[in-house]
């Protein structure tokens, strides 16, 4: 791929090259990695712990037992029941009721407040955000938003929900968060519910009206499945979008998703619901008049059952996943390699073929392209 600009020669152009980078889940590492300068070829010596930039990513950065919670807990519990004996045999009054607090009314509610002590998540996500912090240091990476816009000019945008107001967050160095570091944001976006326990911040802008002391954050997908409209709010024209979460078509003759039990139906209802709010996000974008970018999504087809059987919770296929990710998307600009020369040329992108290599060749329906041009955006 090479760019040319207006009177210059072209020159080879990256996908560290982009101006505006934006990541939600999963999505907030490889968004922060590639804007931060560090390549494909690098990312895959990280992923498979060769490389000398970082150090090599083990189970216990991706799958520290959620511990710390505990004591947490147990105090919310004790707290809670103290504050139920305590106006039970003060005499105050039940709000429900409308009179004083019945014995066997304090009991339920004890009984009820149990549920307390359960922890919120699995396994603890600030291992994530220690693995990030360390690493980044290590490359001598800034950590944080506006020093990393400083170093390389390139716009990054992380997203994570806020569970206490069922919205999303925007990271970046132009937003109201601008000051949380990147390392936390990207574990914020990538605590999965139940997986991960939500991440809990200290919020930066609690001295402002309305704004609670602290940010309980999960996972920046709970909300969208891409962020392609922060994208083009920040004034993107050209937008490529990758979701390797969609769901399979599972129509082998006689064979039924369900006699391969629970983990398969789960992944399959995941992405199901995934790639269904995804299909209504592109329809609502695309016909918005005031919506003017190309934009270009690349997603797993319906039929990659290889990638399927993988599990996006797996760490010990993460290797093979990248891989087998880099070899379909690499068919499929190859496959739509026609389509694809007219959208990158109006924006000042030549897209050529890559020479061949020894990469097992993929039938093209195991990655899909679907290019969506906004209204008056051709030229």
């Amino acid at each position: 791929m090479s760019r040319r600009h207006p009177g210059g020669n072209a020159h080879p152009f990256g996908l560290t090259e982009f101006d505006v980078f934006v990541g939600l889940s999963a999505g907030s590492v490889l968004a922060s990695t590639l804007s931060a300068g560090i390549g494909p070829a690098e990312i895959m010596r990280i992923l498979r712990g060769s490389s000398d930039l970082y150090e090599a990513f083990r189970p216990w950065h991706f799958m520290r037992p959620n511990l710390i919670e505990w004591p947490e807990r147990l105090a919310l519990f004790l707290s809670k029941e103290e504050e139920l004996v305590s106006s039970w045999l003060s005499g105050a009054t039940d709000t429900q009721s409308g009179g004083r607090f019945s014995l066997a009314a304090t009991l339920n509610k004890m009984l009820q407040a149990t549920g307390r002590l359960l922890p919120t998540g699995i396994f603890d996500s600030r291992a994530l955000q220690s693995y990030f912090e360390s690493n980044m240091a290590r490359a001598g990476l800034p950590n944080n938003f506006a020093g990393a816009f400083a170093r390389g000019g390139k716009e990054l945008y992380l997203s994570a929900t806020d569970v206490n107001r069922g919205e999303l967050v925007v990271f970046g160095h132009d937003e109201p968060y601008r000051d949380v570091p990147i390392s936390q944001a990207m574990a914020a976006s990538c605590a999965l519910p139940l997986w991960y326990r939500p991440m809990r911040i200290e919020n930066p802008r609690k001295q402002e009206p309305g704004q609670p002391e602290w940010l309980d954050l999960a996972d920046g997908g709970l909300v969208r499945t891409a962020n392609v409209r922060v994208a083009v709010e920040k004034g993107c024209e050209l937008v490529i979008c990758y979701n390797p979460f969609t769901r399979i078509r599972y129509d082998r003759r006689g064979r039924y998703l369900y006699e391969h039990g629970l983990f398969p139906m789960m992944t399959q209802m995941l992405r199901t619901m995934i790639g269904a709010r995804l299909d209504l996000a592109k329809e609502l974008v695309f016909h918005d008049p005031a919506f003017k970018a190309d934009v270009v999504f690349i997603e797993p087809a319906e039929d990659d059952y290889k990638f399927f059987s993988m599990g996006p919770l797996n760490f010990w296929t993460k290797d093979r996943a990248a891989v087998h990710g880099y070899e379909a998307v690499r068919a499929a600009i190859e496959s739509a390699h026609e389509l694809l020369v007219g959208v990158f040329r109006s924006h000042g992108i030549e897209i050529r073929l890559p020479p061949s290599t020894n990469v097992s060749p993929l039938r093209h329906s195991e990655m899909q392209i679907d290019v969506r041009e906004s209204r008056g955006s051709k030229r």
